[in-house]
């Protein structure tokens, strides 16, 4: 539903009796830096994203979490000039989002403060790269800058990438050091930028789906299902509760198997060859069984809108779970009595529980530091509500608090699986609720929806031509929005996985007394992807 108040906390008051979960007002320019000022003190408000949409005006969009009261919050503010105050001085987790906006429609923040590039690569020559943009090009390029810094009477910056190894995504590092001890750093990321939402444009959604999963490969199922929610949104459908609980079998398979590699990752960042071969046994493990279960062992094709497009094999999924499962506990309890691992770990990357609430911080990385947020709980969805135990988190805020929110997750999400198969009639879900395992994915376009797709009303959501979706991925919370035009075709999509707000994070966490060979266990830790900041 839309609302439009005096503020946007009175807009959520007025919303209050629908017990829908987004609310939506309009905020004039004038009164966007003190609306902003007002929501980010409210109580459990974080921001969770910021986008545009446009060029004449710009539609600037913040998407406040109001996590204590269990709903969303979009304020949209039209900018006709070439400026907008600078949010990111009131929420420093604008500042990612303000870069982008810069590079993608050619606004900025007032005060002239300097904004990196995110996504559009650097001029090989004279003028910028001719790549296609949602909106129009910035009248000055954006610059790769970082502060100069001086420790002791002098410093030098240590470039490490963007090829760094095989196998590893593409990351430019520039670490700042008097010796060894990193004082700073900073990356570039748009070697990984692919247009993504441009290439959304003009699509269906379900023709957008292909290019949504490949958004960050390790995410498919999290930034699919957080799509597919926005575009129902706006259709004002809803799928049935048996394709929900499919969705949330193949969200929890993929927080196992992604949780299995960053142990395999850590361990090798250590160099403990043991503990690296025991969680890579068990990841082959969770692989295969995603194979046998979904029939693709990173879950591609899953989620579908309206629905699902697969039935769960849930002989193979009892079958191959538990070993699975065993076999990562096993090493996870081993890596955690083992001293000359646990001691890398401890106090290594630490983010505090104060800089990851500035930061917006979301999934095990805000869970590590004391943050306790998380969709399932905050703002329920799919089948999650009235069976969800999750685990409170760890206050350390290090690497080894990392670990052990996942190891804990990994439990949890094993629970939440045999949980949902516990529903009668799970295992008869095909013909008139979801297509055959053997079927192709629904070719409905956005506004006709195949036999077997169940169309409903959404009661409480927007069912006008605009919508946001969510879903928990392994990382944080995965945010989208989309908007489609009367013949049911995309205008706008924002995709937001929770690697672009926790490589803020990252930042902060190389910056605390670390050296150089702790940049990589810092990074097995946030097992983030540079394609979902980069998309």
């Amino acid at each position: 539903m839309t609302v439009t108040g005096t503020t946007p906390l009175s807009a959520v008051a007025a919303a209050a009796d629908t017990q829908g979960p987004v609310v939506v007002t309009d905020v004039s320019a004038a009164d966007l830096a003190g609306i902003t000022k007002e929501v980010a003190r409210a109580p459990g408000a974080r921001l969770a994203d910021m986008f545009a949409d446009g060029t004449d005006p710009v539609m600037l969009r913040l998407v406040w979490a109001l996590d204590s009261d269990q709903r969303y919050l979009i304020t949209q503010t039209p900018i006709d000039t070439d400026d907008y105050p600078a949010l990111s001085d009131i929420a420093p987790a604008a500042f990612v989002e303000e870069c982008e906006i810069y590079e993608q429609f050619g606004v900025r923040p007032v005060g002239g403060k300097p904004l990196n590039r995110v996504a559009i690569p650097p001029p090989l020559g004279q003028g910028d790269i001719d790549l296609p943009r949602l909106g129009r090009a910035p009248a000055e390029l954006p610059q790769d800058v970082h502060a100069p810094h001086v420790v002791g009477g002098q410093a030098f910056e240590f470039p490490f990438g963007p090829v760094r190894q095989v196998g590893v995504e593409s990351l430019y590092y520039g670490l700042v050091t008097s010796g060894e001890e990193v004082v700073d750093l900073y990356m570039f990321t748009w070697h990984k930028h692919r247009g993504l939402e441009w290439r959304t444009q003009g699509k269906t959604p379900a023709q957008a789906l292909f290019h949504v999963e490949r958004a960050e490969g390790l995410g498919a199922v999290a930034n699919g299902w957080a799509f597919a929610s926005a575009a129902e949104a706006a259709l004002g459908i809803e799928p049935s509760a048996p394709a929900q609980r499919c969705r949330a079998i193949a969200l929890e398979l993929e927080r196992l198997y992604n949780h299995a590699a960053a142990i395999a990752a850590l361990c090798q960042a250590c160099g403990l060859a043991v503990g690296r071969a025991a969680a890579e046994i068990a990841l082959e493990q969770l692989h295969r069984l995603n194979a046998a279960v979904f029939g693709h062992r990173y879950l591609f094709g899953v989620v579908d809108i309206g629905g699902a497009v697969v039935t769960p094999d849930t002989q193979a999924l009892r079958a191959g779970l538990p070993d699975a499962y065993g076999e990562l506990r096993r090493g996870g309890e081993a890596l955690l009595a083992t001293n000359s691992f646990v001691d890398r770990l401890e106090a290594t990357g630490t983010v505090t529980e104060e800089a990851a609430r500035r930061l917006g911080l979301v999934g095990p990385v805000a869970r590590a530091s004391g943050v306790a947020v998380d969709t399932r709980l905050d703002h329920c969805y799919g089948p999650y509500p009235g069976q969800l135990r999750l685990p409170a988190g760890q206050p350390g805020g290090d690497a080894l608090a990392r670990l052990k929110v996942m190891l804990d997750e990994v439990a949890a999400s094993v629970s939440l699986v045999n949980a949902l198969l516990d529903p009668v009639g799970l295992e008869q879900v095909g013909g008139s609720d979801l297509p055959g395992r053997s079927g192709p994915r629904s070719n409905t376009s956005g506004c006709e929806h195949s036999a077997n797709t169940p169309v409903r009303t959404r009661p409480g959501r927007p069912t006008g031509r605009s919508g946001l979706g969510w879903a928990e991925s392994s990382r944080g919370e995965s945010l989208a929005w989309v908007e489609l035009d009367s013949d049911g075709l995309i205008r706008r999509a924002r995709l937001r996985p929770a690697a672009v707000r926790n490589w803020r994070g990252f930042d902060d966490a190389c910056r605390s007394q670390n050296v150089f060979t702790d940049i990589p266990i810092i990074e097995a830790s946030f097992w983030l992807t540079v394609a979902g900041l980069a998309r």
